[in-house]
């Protein structure tokens, strides 16, 4: 017996690692590596939460030097559009097929992922209109299928925002959707003792992670943060209709 719940901990932990460096060298795309694998050994009501506070964990080591280079108030008109996109999210999830919303969340960043490689972006200041758009369609998702990242990394990539920069606006934005989401699940009674727990086991290897993604960054070029970032969105586009 104590050797079956041995092979979780040590998958989890493997994953959580790998995660942590793919967090603190991006910016994001860590809950794609770590929701199904916490989901399949624990269950999704244990895991979902697990990986939500572990990730906001590593916000407080990785905002030290992501505080000074974000736009406070870009980053505050995204979560307010988020916060009134995800009630619409949540809706729909209440009644719509789920096969079919994976389906069509993976095309939807598949077709972003196209535009991007394409060599399309836009110039200038971001307009307001496109502000809000990018943080209620991440609402929207996050309330739908708890993937509030792919259109934030398509409006932050599609900009010519220095690497820096995009990655402490994901570091900062993704911090504040984790908390929120946090709040939500503690007011549905979800964060029990066992998520606490393995929160608590699981925290290290993944903030351990996350300091070597932080220190890889340092040695990354502007052109190989952007093709990393696409990676991870691709491999969203693809591993989504079958989670």
């Amino acid at each position: 017996m104590p050797e079956l719940l041995l092979v979780p901990a040590i998958v989890c932990a493997a994953t959580a690692v790998l995660a942590g460096v793919v967090r603190g060298f991006a910016g994001f795309g860590a809950a794609m590596i770590l929701t199904p694998v916490f989901s399949a050994f624990y269950g999704p009501a244990v895991g979902v939460p697990v990986c939500l506070l572990v990730e906001f964990c590593i916000s407080f080591p990785l905002l030290r030097q992501a505080l000074p280079l974000v736009d406070w108030r870009q980053i505050a008109t995204l979560l307010v559009a988020a916060a009134l996109g995800v009630p619409l999210g949540v809706w729909l999830l209440a009644w719509a097929d789920p096969a079919a919303i994976r389906w069509a969340i993976s095309g939807i960043v598949l077709g972003a992922v196209l535009l991007l490689v394409s060599g399309w972006r836009y110039t200038g200041k971001p307009v307001l209109a496109g502000t809000l758009a990018a943080g209620a369609t991440s609402g929207f998702l996050n309330g739908l299928a708890g993937m509030a990242g792919p259109p934030i990394a398509f409006y932050y990539l599609a900009g010519a925002g220095a690497a820096a920069a995009i990655r402490a606006s994901f570091i900062v934005y993704f911090a504040a959707v984790d908390l929120v989401a946090l709040l939500g699940l503690t007011a549905r009674g979800l964060m029990t003792s066992q998520a606490l727990l393995l929160a608590a086991i699981f925290v290290l290897p993944y903030v351990g992670g996350g300091l070597v993604g932080e220190r890889l960054f340092k040695f990354a070029s502007e052109t190989f943060f952007r093709r990393l970032a696409l990676i991870i969105l691709t491999v969203v586009a693809i591993v989504t209709p079958f989670l």
